[in-house]
């Protein structure tokens, strides 16, 4: 009776191990949403996110490369090529960086902060210029469920004249599969673009995501519907 109860003792902290094991981390990306999450990519890791985006007179390439510099930090390079309307070729070359302010404590939502710069002078000639644009933006996420979170974004641009804002609700259908629809807008002098977008994330493998999503503008622009779809790689390193 000993050695069954024995027996069956092992197999349950067997099971127990197991299952602990098998706790698999999934990619977590900033697209095909407008978002930035508050998710950072882990320390000494490299992750790509790939996608074409077809709109009205567009055809773009949008590639980032994002890097996990410290457990709360990552830095990311990001490169835009193709067609918008008559210019084409190389548009100037962004870098960026995340960092992990809090993460989330009842109802107080996790935070991270984004910053961007564009290098207008590393770009093709029809994209190419002087200046240095930069945004700031604050990003923040709350998990409701384990099958519901928001999150929103507040950014400043165009040297603090624009103002730049996302509301998101993701929803997680199962381990491999999500959806979202967001809300997005820029607001500034010149006329307010408003718009929302919706997708679906697949997620094949832990390491893996495809993506698609479609979107249009709902005040202050016409023919603004656009389609984006990509692929996205965590490239984990082995320990």
């Amino acid at each position: 009776m000993q050695k069954v109860s024995y027996s069956l003792c092992s197999l349950f902290f067997l099971f127990l191990t197991l299952h602990c094991f098998s706790q698999v981390e999934y990619i977590n990306t900033d697209r095909p949403d407008q978002s930035d999450g508050v998710y950072i990519v882990p320390k000494n890791q490299f992750q790509l996110e790939y996608g074409i985006i077809v709109a009205n007179q567009t055809f773009l390439n949008d590639a980032m490369l994002r890097y996990g510099l410290t457990r709360s930090t990552e830095i990311r390079l990001q490169l835009d090529a193709g067609k918008e309307v008559s210019a084409k070729g190389m548009k100037p070359v962004s870098i960026s960086a995340k960092q992990r302010i809090i993460k989330q404590h009842k109802f107080l939502p996790a935070v991270s902060f984004v910053g961007y710069v564009w290098f207008e002078n590393i770009a093709s000639k029809d994209f190419n210029g002087n200046k240095i644009p930069y945004e700031l933006k604050v990003a923040f996420e709350n998990e409701l469920s384990n099958n519901f979170v928001i999150a929103y974004n507040i950014g400043a641009a165009d040297e603090f004249k624009a103002l730049n804002l996302t509301l998101n609700l993701g929803i997680t259908l199962s381990n491999k599969v999500s959806t979202f629809v967001e809300y997005f807008s820029t607001i500034k002098q010149l006329g307010n673009l408003h718009n929302l977008d919706a997708g679906i994330l697949v997620v094949p493998k832990p390491q893996l995501q495809f993506d698609i999503a479609i979107g249009n503008s709902i005040v202050g622009a016409n023919n603004s519907f656009f389609t984006t779809i990509g692929v996205s790689y965590i490239f984990k390193r082995r320990e």
